[in-house]
């Protein structure tokens, strides 16, 4: 009886096919500037000076000190404009909004600004009505304070909640004064006005910083699965084991890294006319953010095993040379899919993805290699039952990495065919019938997002 046919009998995989160990062979090197996320034509450091002056301009580049241009002027135009409110002392309040309202986003300058003022409105109010009743000592302090508090949360004005009481307290400091209270709130609304015209008038998609973190997400773990390969074939100590457990869970920063860049993406293209051919996107990336946090959720079962394989009781036994030999191949071959993955998710993210079949390719790699190294796995487990665990473990994992990875499941493909950003269009005449036409197709858009 031929050993392929004792395992297959017994329920052990049997040994792959010649065709299956010639396309397990085959190399598909995703190596070198890929390591890397890949930047766009327009913002690569090759491109020419008046591409990137050009990128600038559209939003698509990163402008040194744009946050701080954008202070200063809201905080200067704000001061400008109070000056001409009732009252006699500098409209610093009016300056001191503008600086605390300007965000990096529109959505969320505008989401500051109304809790801002909101808040000085609410406390302004709750200090008139008590002052006028209790007047000013401790205990209406206290009754002030508390009601300001309830206020606040009643409003959910989230971060500046405190600054209802604080309004209410500075109202209180004047007797209750009603000019006082309204004053602070007309600096308050013109300070938070300016700085929300500013916040529009100068926004920025921040749509390929996402795609970057997201592609040095990728980047690492397939790093990290490449140095696994490495020290498993030829250094396979628990040393080495725990130094790659310990490197396994570091990943959860660049996760959150990534997280807090996609977030902000999202942000970026709403309220923003520059993000009109690129709104799309954020939300076809975020499957395969997700894919990756499967990845690096996977990958740390993967060192887990690695160490227990070589400590305890399994590490009595050593692995054979081919299981580190198969093994090895097999983190090599996940580690071009994880590269390939970042590829297609990362690359310009303001073009159309290139194609997933260099992913596809390394995944039909990995999967043969995977049949090779499970059958190795289980001759290795047969010299002490208690190896077994650790290499189902390891199995498993593995198994799960891969199948994260599949560009083809419903949930990554989203991400691996996101459709190409709409081409700018050139300046049409503006006749009645293109002026109907544009009022429908907006119609139509409107009623579908409502539906939704």
């Amino acid at each position: 009886m031929s050993r392929g046919s004792r395992h297959g009998r017994s329920g052990a995989v049997a040994r792959p096919t010649a065709r299956a160990r010639r396309i397990a062979s085959e190399s598909v090197r995703i190596t070198g500037d890929l390591l890397g996320p890949a930047e766009p034509a327009d913002v690569a450091p090759t491109a020419s000076r008046k591409r990137r002056l050009w990128a600038r301009l559209r939003g698509q580049e990163p402008v040194p000190g744009l946050r701080t241009i954008k202070v200063v002027l809201a905080t200067v135009l704000s001061f400008v404009l109070a000056e001409g409110l009732p009252g006699t002392e500098p409209p610093i309040v009016a300056a001191l909004t503008a600086l605390l309202v300007v965000q990096i986003t529109p959505i969320k300058s505008i989401r500051s600004g109304f809790e801002r003022a909101g808040s000085v409105v609410a406390g302004v109010l709750v200090a008139v009505v008590l002052s006028s009743v209790f007047g000013l000592n401790w205990w209406s302090l206290g009754i002030t304070v508390a009601m300001a508090m309830i206020v606040a949360y009643a409003l959910r004005l989230g971060d500046h909640a405190l600054e209802v009481p604080i309004s209410a307290m500075l109202v209180l400091a004047v007797a209750g004064s009603t000019d006082v209270g309204m004053e602070r709130v007309y600096e308050t609304l013109v300070g938070a006005a300016v700085a929300v015209l500013v916040s529009v008038t100068l926004p920025r998609v921040y749509v390929q910083p996402a795609g970057n973190a997201i592609g040095t997400l990728a980047a690492e773990i397939g790093k990290q699965l490449r140095d696994m390969a490495g020290w498993v074939q030829s250094d396979w100590t628990p040393e080495r084991g725990a130094e790659g457990l310990r490197r396994a869970r570091n990943v959860e920063s660049l996760i959150n890294t990534a997280r807090d860049a996609l977030a902000q993406a999202e942000d970026s293209v709403r309220l923003n006319p520059r993000a009109v051919r690129t709104a799309h996107i954020p939300v076809t990336m975020r499957p395969g953010l997700t894919a990756l946090e499967f990845s690096a959720i996977s990958l740390r079962g993967v060192a887990r095993a690695l160490l227990d394989r070589r400590s305890g009781e399994a590490g009595k036994h050593p692995p054979g040379p081919w299981v580190s030999l198969s093994l090895s191949r097999l983190l090599d071959a996940i580690a071009d899919a994880v590269f390939a993955f970042g590829v297609v998710l990362a690359s310009d993210v303001t073009a159309a993805p290139p194609s997933p079949e260099p992913l596809r390719h390394a995944l039909r790699r990995a999967r043969f290699l995977r049949d090779e190294t499970t059958f190795q796995l289980q001759e290795d487990a047969k010299t002490e039952p208690a190896i077994w665990r650790v290499n189902g473990a390891l199995v498993g994992h593995i198994d799960r990495l891969i199948n994260d990875l599949d560009p083809d499941t419903e949930s990554v493909s989203p991400a691996m065919t996101r459709p190409r950003p709409e081409p700018s269009r050139p300046l049409r005449r503006f006749t009645p019938s293109v002026i109907r036409r544009q009022i429908d197709v907006g119609a139509r858009s409107l009623r579908r997002r409502i539906r939704r």
